[in-house]
């Protein structure tokens, strides 16, 4: 008789053929009462290996369900433990890969497999331990290290730099290393570090076009501006052809305020007769990034769009890019000239009309933008940001019906949107619809309760009416707290107290929002109200005549004033 011998899952080819040998036209899944445990125990193992092979891992497992019956063996746990992790049974695949390393806790691969199933389950502190046992078992397993350092990254980036460090250390410079640290330091705004791990990985790949192009871009994040002009002036000459390494170099000179030579890199793009819109727009709107810092870079801006209106007459965007540039130049007539260029060459797309709209509502022309956006509605019937200005322009007109028809529609487009709660529930408190308006202040809480704007009206409201002040107090407190300097934030503060009697208090935080500049009506007439209760009548009478010239139809302050007090 051959001697039947049992092996682990890395002897299973030559096993089966041994098997083959020794037991000829037998079959092996019927063992005979005389075979001892471990012949049976194998040749239900191979069996389910057999299943394994052939994709059918629920069939596998109940073969080595059986093997266990006759020998408690760590490749049978091992077989089992993977194969419930292939069917997606995470708890089942960690009890029996337990039960492998258990028996046979210095076998890396058990290991290994135990943290994987952890991390299939998403327990990465138990797959981390695990990765932790396996570089004790083998040190010079580089793969383990790198492992753990990517789990460590998830959770904690100053332990997995360490873990980095010592591969480095222990194996040599890593590419890998060197980017994955990179991308810690930077993300902890560490970036004399990350320049530091993106020249390691240069020093193994100085031909690398990405890495260089990546170094460079963190120079421009640095200001180190004259370093990532070297590289990207390099990159430029190897690379005549890229836009990309183009747009870096363009960029770079702009933040230096080299107008002139970022300007020349644009001069040199638009010379490509095969450059699609899609490109030069790209190109451009690098320009148009820098406006907002620093309003030297429009007049380059606009010229580049010119040019590129004037080479696609029929594309919308340049239109839309020149309206936002001139937009934010406050050149009112260009932008509404450009903005309706757009709503007339795609007036299926909403941001010509909502340029349009916006202009008109920056300048406190509201019937114009009511106009436009009654207007838009016919041809972008579902558009939320149409509804949620029509109904903005309405209220500030004091349209209130028209108003809460356009922003209830708004919040039906968007349910998530605080601006559109907001605006809706300040229309209904103004139109006395108490409790609908609570309902939509509430709502909004739930999503966002820390929204200052939120919290400020809020309590105001309830401050108006009287009621849930201490409540009212803390939000306003809350919004103030986010927004110190803010004038009417200061106002509702100082009116919570004057609802609760306090009125120094009162006085000291309604002052500020004044000091502060504001122009407001409603303030300089509130300070007035606060002044008559602290027996100041001339400093009442006089806030009260404040608030009647920054707004003649300010009727509750006329009467004050007619009456000489509140």
């Amino acid at each position: 008789m051959c001697k039947h011998i049992f092996f682990t899952m890395a002897a299973m080819s030559i096993l089966t053929m041994a098997l083959i040998g020794c037991t000829g036209s037998q079959k092996i899944d019927q063992p005979s009462a005389e075979r001892p445990n471990e012949d049976r125990a194998l040749d239900y193992y191979l069996q389910g290996s057999l299943l394994d092979q052939k994709g059918e891992h629920a069939r596998a497992i109940i073969e080595y369900l059986e093997a266990l019956r006759y020998k408690k063996d760590a490749a049978i746990y091992h077989a089992i433990a993977k194969d419930y992790s292939l069917l997606g049974k995470n708890e089942n695949a960690i009890q029996n890969g337990e039960q492998a390393v258990k028996l046979s806790p210095d076998n890396r691969t058990y290991h290994e497999t135990v943290a994987e199933i952890y991390l299939n389950a998403l327990n990465l502190d138990e797959a981390i331990k695990e990765y932790h046992t396996i570089i004790g078992l083998d040190s010079s397993y580089q793969t383990a290290w790198l492992n753990l350092a990517r789990l460590l990254q998830m959770q904690k980036p100053g332990k997995a730099l360490e873990v980095y460090q010592d591969i480095i250390n222990r194996f040599g410079p890593d590419p890998d290393s060197y980017f994955q640290m990179a991308q810690i330091y930077n993300s902890m705004n560490k970036l004399d570090k990350a320049t530091d791990a993106l020249k390691g990985m240069l020093a193994l790949e100085p031909g690398s076009f990405e890495i260089k192009k990546t170094l460079g871009d963190m120079y421009l994040r640095r200001d180190s501006i004259d370093a990532a002009l070297v590289i990207f002036a390099a990159l430029v000459e190897l690379h005549p052809e890229n836009l990309e390494v183009r747009a870096a170099l363009a960029h770079a000179y702009l933040v230096k305020q080299d107008y002139d030579h970022a300007a020349e890199q644009f001069d040199i793009v638009m010379k490509k007769d095969t450059l699609s819109a899609d490109e030069q727009i790209r190109f451009g709107q690098v320009f148009v990034s820098f406006i907002q810092k620093d309003s030297a870079v429009a007049p380059y801006a606009i010229k580049l769009f010119h040019r590129i209106q004037k080479r696609y007459p029929d594309d919308w965007r340049p239109y839309w890019f020149l309206g936002e540039i001139e937009n934010v130049m406050k050149d009112d007539s260009s932008a509404l000239r450009d903005f309706g260029k757009v709503k007339e060459i795609a007036k299926w797309n909403p941001d010509g009309w909502i340029g349009v709209a916006s202009v008109y509502y920056d300048k406190n022309k509201f019937d114009e933008a009511i106009e436009v956006l009654n207007e838009a509605k016919k041809f972008v019937p579902e558009e939320f940001r149409v509804y949620l200005l029509l109904g903005i322009a309405n209220q500030r007109k004091h349209q209130l019906v028209d108003a809460a028809s356009a922003l209830e529609k708004a919040v039906q487009l968007n349910d998530k949107s605080l601006d559109a709660l907001s605006a809706l529930a300040l229309v209904y408190d103004e139109m006395k619809r108490r409790e609908e308006s609570d309902t939509i202040y509430e709502r909004a809480l739930r999503l966002d309760p820390n929204n200052h704007l939120i919290l400020n009206n809020y309590g105001y409201s309830l401050a108006e009416r009287g009621i849930e002040l201490e409540r009212a107090l803390k939000m306003s407190k809350d919004a103030l707290a986010q927004q110190p300097s803010n004038q009417s934030y200061l106002d509702t503060y100082g009116w919570i107290y004057f609802q609760l009697g306090d009125y120094k208090e009162a006085e000291q935080w309604i002052r500020k929002a004044i000091e502060l500049g504001s122009t407001s009506t409603v303030i300089h007439e509130h300070l007035g109200d606060i002044y008559f209760k602290l027996d100041d009548k001339d400093s009442a009478m006089k806030y009260w005549q404040k608030a009647l010239e920054f707004d003649s139809t300010n009727q509750h302050a006329k009467e004050k004033i007619e009456r000489g007090s509140l």
